[in-house]
């Protein structure tokens, strides 16, 4: 380990590593506090992402239910017809903010919900299950967007978590021990040579007198 190389009994070797010692403390110490902020953020998200899941896996299941009826009823390809005849483009864009020194990703969408009248295939001429499945189909594109942008934030904050932990612990079991008995080894050793020296002053004044 860098820190604990050519250790030497000298005054100036004892305020390097006293000084690293302070650094690996204060480092400690924030990292302790963003890990704990961390923690509380994740323990709020989890639920909300998985609420978010449940959802959509219901919006899921409510798409497959309604297309095998729509295919039977209305025919292959009306319906690819009438979803090919949506007026407004759903837009996905993707940024990202800031959340405790982490790049995490923000998804919004635009035009996922549309009204009857921009749905662009005739109303006449189609059944309610090509509504219902439009319906459907919105719900779980809003689903998903809602669901993705926090579970990339859920894993972008589980992974600086484990990150820090193993900094933390490195610190906590590792670096500041080592620290700590290297400092002491260094003062023993240097009230060693103090005593030692204090006994040959002593001699030496004793031979002059």
């Amino acid at each position: 380990m860098p820190y604990l190389r050519d250790v030497r009994p000298t005054k100036s070797e004892l305020l390097i590593l006293r000084n690293r010692l302070r650094i690996a403390n204060r480092s400690y110490k924030i990292l302790q506090m963003k890990l704990d902020g961390l923690i509380l953020e994740v323990s709020r998200l989890a639920p909300q992402v998985k609420v978010e899941y449940d959802l959509l896996r219901i919006r899921h299941n409510r798409v497959r239910h309604l297309i095998a009826p729509a295919y039977m009823i209305e025919g292959m390809l009306n319906v690819t017809i009438a979803a090919y005849s949506v007026e407004s483009k759903t837009e996905i864009e993707v940024s990202e903010k800031n959340l405790f020194g982490i790049r995490v990703p923000v998804i919004t969408g635009t035009n996922v919900r549309t009204d009857l009248v921009e749905r662009g295939y005739g109303l006449l001429g189609t059944s309610l299950v090509i509504d219902d499945l439009a319906d459907a189909y919105e719900n779980l594109v809003d689903a998903i967007i809602a669901y993705a942008g926090n579970a990339a934030t859920l894993s972008r904050l589980l992974g600086e978590i484990e990150r820090i932990t193993r900094r933390v612990k490195a610190l906590e079991h590792v670096v500041i021990p080592a620290l700590t008995r290297s400092i002491a080894t260094i003062t023993a050793a240097r009230e060693e040579i103090e005593r030692e020296e204090q006994t040959r002053l002593f001699h030496v004044k004793k031979k002059r007198e």
